[in-house]
């Protein structure tokens, strides 16, 4: 097979990967780019598609304060100025790359919305932003795509909600925008079964935007396309071979390559794989960091495929507690999906045994909110019979059938009640946060995210933590370029996303925040090539 020739090799498909792309063509390169799944994307799909886009131009469109200063005093709060993950000058380049990606994607007709209300995950810590930061894009119909629409992988919410819209499911039972919400997403989808359309919504539609952005401005894909190895010849990357339905080609670039291959899978100080993308950075001298972290959620145990659904909208709401096999609390369930999911992981690793962590709430919270995929309303008998849901008339026979202590959970649940009254968490703070708080609702007081758990029959789910795969990666500098373990930049080679170390090391830090920060340096990247 003839080898090829293009500017500049994008090594995946995700929100990095494809702004690269768009970000190329608009600079006049030619840009190929190899993803080795058949589908569009990867986890980038599955996401909530947000972006946090810190002092963005669309807060100040709308008269939404924030800083440069302030974004950079909430990145400062989580590393140390000496972490080559996250250097001072990186968190700036970021910071001051987010105007110039807003820019960028609505010259291309991809719209943005400030997501309602979601704050940082953190916003009570010096530069935290109590009403958010995060942006999102609206729904799609995957017919824009033509024949590419099979190319993208199906999304895993099962309506055409944005994100900010399924944050109010939550409470359809409770609050009138809720039911507002869900008319309105009703409505949305009677239009599209009558029209025939295939709405995208979430990560899909932010991944089916910039696909068809790329396809629109001549951006060659190539998919089921295998990086093999990088090519390094006079003091830099001048190309790549790549495995195209077991035909193994050359490519020679002008510009770079750019690796934006996602996270690794599972944590580790040393690459997955040989031949993969980590590995042939790693043998080029590529330094690391957090390699040894991994990110962390908490998911239904009964669900075995990915993406799992999340219920993290569910444990903020009123009448329920999370406990382990003592019956006892661990965690305030309202947290950050991180925190939640490493409180969980280390009941597993106590006991021993999984599940070891329980979501309890009584009747209330079973007619009013949604947990996961389970609506409020009639139980599906499924549910009951795989034990994906326990009910029970009392908390001594419900504990009894999960295997939890008894006593423990009768204490738990008594002293939680008394906090609920009072609307304050003596011991783990549930609910007094604006993150924890919009995961709340907002009709119920005196606090939205406390409720007594006292009103039969009541109910457990079980509950597993689950890695997303590792925290860390290559160290890169603030023009998205690899570096060494000396800190001296690779040559013709950039990376982006989950496969660098993270500019907030091990800490989820705000909703959309990896793909805010792959996206804009997807962009620097490109910029970087032809200064």
């Amino acid at each position: 097979m003839p080898d090829i020739e293009c500017d500049v090799l994008i090594v995946g498909s995700g929100i990095g990967g494809l702004t690269s792309a768009i970000a190329a063509r608009m600079a006049g390169l030619e840009a190929l780019v190899v993803e080795q799944d058949l589908l569009i994307g990867g986890p980038s799909s599955a996401s909530n598609g947000m972006l946090w886009l810190p002092n963005n131009p669309l807060m100040l469109r709308e008269k939404v304060p924030d800083s440069r200063r302030a974004a950079l005093d909430y990145l400062a709060n989580f590393v140390d100025d000496g972490d080559p993950s996250s250097c001072p000058e990186r968190r700036a380049a970021f910071v001051d790359g987010v105007a110039p990606l807003v820019a960028l994607y609505e010259s291309r007709n991809i719209p943005l919305h400030l997501c309602e209300g979601y704050p940082d995950h953190y916003d009570t810590l010096p530069g935290g932003h109590a009403t958010g930061r995060a942006v999102e894009t609206e729904v799609i119909d995957a017919e824009k795509l033509g024949t590419w629409k099979r190319r993208i992988r199906p999304q895993s919410y099962p309506i055409p909600a944005r994100a900010s819209e399924w944050a109010r499911l939550g409470r359809t039972e409770s609050t009138w925008d809720g039911r507002i919400g869900a008319a309105r997403l009703r409505w949305r989808s009677l239009a599209a079964r009558v029209r025939a359309q295939n709405l995208l919504s979430a990560g899909a539609a932010l991944q089916a935007r910039l696909l068809l952005a790329a396809l629109q401005l001549g951006a060659r894909i190539s998919t089921r396309t295998a990086l093999l190895s990088l090519e390094y010849s006079n003091s830099r990357v001048c190309g790549a071979m790549i495995d195209c339905d077991s035909w193994h080609r050359r490519v020679h670039v002008r510009h770079g390559v750019v690796i934006a291959t996602g996270r690794i899978p599972q944590p580790s100080p040393l690459p997955i794989a040989d031949g993969d993308a980590v590995t042939g950075m790693l043998g080029l001298g590529a330094g690391t960091g957090w390699m040894n972290e991994d990110w962390r959620f908490l998911r239904l145990a009964s669900e075995q495929a990915r993406p799992a659904t999340t219920v993290l909208t569910a444990l903020g709401k009123p009448h329920l507690i999370v406990v382990g096999r003592d019956g006892r609390r661990f965690v305030d369930e309202a947290a950050p999906p991180m925190e939640v999911g490493s409180a969980s992981l280390a009941q597993e690793k106590a006991s021993g045994t999984a599940p070891a962590a329980w979501a309890i709430f009584d009747t209330r919270h079973r007619s009013r909110y949604r947990f996961g995929p389970i609506a409020p309303g009639r139980i599906p008998r499924q549910r009951l019979q795989d034990g994906s849901l326990v009910r029970a008339a009392t908390l001594d026979v419900l504990a009894r059938e999960c295997g939890i202590d008894p006593t423990g959970l009768e204490t738990t649940i008594n002293h939680w009640n008394v906090m609920a009254g009072r609307g304050i968490d003596d011991d783990f703070r549930k609910g007094a946060s604006s993150y924890d708080r919009y995961h709340g609702d907002p009709a119920h007081g005196p606090n939205p995210c406390m409720g007594p758990i006292s009103r039969g029959p009541f109910y457990a789910v079980p509950l597993r933590a689950e890695s997303l795969g590792t925290c860390g990666g290559v160290t890169v500098d603030p023009f998205a370029r690899v570096t060494r373990i000396d800190g001296t930049p690779i040559s013709g080679l950039y990376a982006i996303g989950g496969c660098t170390a993270p500019l907030s090391g091990p800490h989820d830090v705000a909703p959309g925040f990896a793909a805010g920060v792959a996206a804009v340096f997807g962009m620097i990247a490109i910029r970087n090539m032809v200064s």
